[in-house]
C-alpha cells in the first residue's frame, strides 16, 4: 500500500463546501503519478519511452463527505494484473483524520504505447513494482 496525505482545496469542493466527485478522480491520478515518480518513472521518462497510463473504467463509492480544508489521506493498492498483464486494477481508499473511510474509487490502468497506438504489457522493470507487496510497503 502506498499513501499520501493531502487538504481539500477550494478548487475541489461545490457550494456546500462538500469534495465533489472530480476531486476524487483528480487525487486518484495525482497518486498513481506520484507511485511513478517515487520508483523513478516520471514524465519524462515514460514518455522517452513513448509509453503511457490510460485509465478507464472509474468507480467512485462514497461512505462519508470531505469538506473543505480538512486533511486527509489517500491510500492505493494494485488488486489484479490480468492475465495478459495489460489491464491493471487499482483501488484508492480516501480516508479523513480519523481515518474513517470516506471513499473509494477503482480504476482500471492500461499500459499504451504511443508508438504503435496499442496496449501493451507493461516494462518488466515496472511491473515489479506493482506484484510485488514489500515494494509497495516501504515505499509508503
Amino acid at each position: 500500500m502506498f499513501q499520501r496525505t493531502y487538504k481539500v482545496q477550494g478548487e475541489d469542493v461545490n457550494d456546500f463546501m462538500v469534495m465533489q466527485n472530480r476531486a476524487y478522480l483528480k487525487y486518484t491520478s495525482k497518486i498513481v503519478e506520484t507511485f511513478l515518480f517515487v520508483n523513478g518513472f516520471t514524465r519524462l521518462k515514460m514518455n522517452k519511452r513513448q509509453v503511457g497510463l490510460q485509465n478507464s473504467n472509474d468507480q467512485i463509492t462514497r461512505q462519508k463527505s470531505l469538506l473543505f480544508t480538512q486533511d486527509f489521506s489517500v491510500k492505493i493498492t494494485f488488486d489484479t494484473l490480468s492475465f495478459c498483464q495489460q489491464k491493471m486494477t487499482v483501488t484508492v481508499a480516501f480516508f479523513n483524520q480519523k481515518e474513517e473511510l470516506c471513499a473509494t474509487v477503482i480504476r482500471d490502468l492500461f499500459w499504451f504505447d504511443y508508438k504503435s497506438w496499442q496496449t501493451i504489457t507493461p516494462p518488466k522493470n515496472l511491473t515489479k513494482f506493482f506484484t510485488n507487496k514489500e515494494i509497495l510497503e516501504q515505499a509508503s
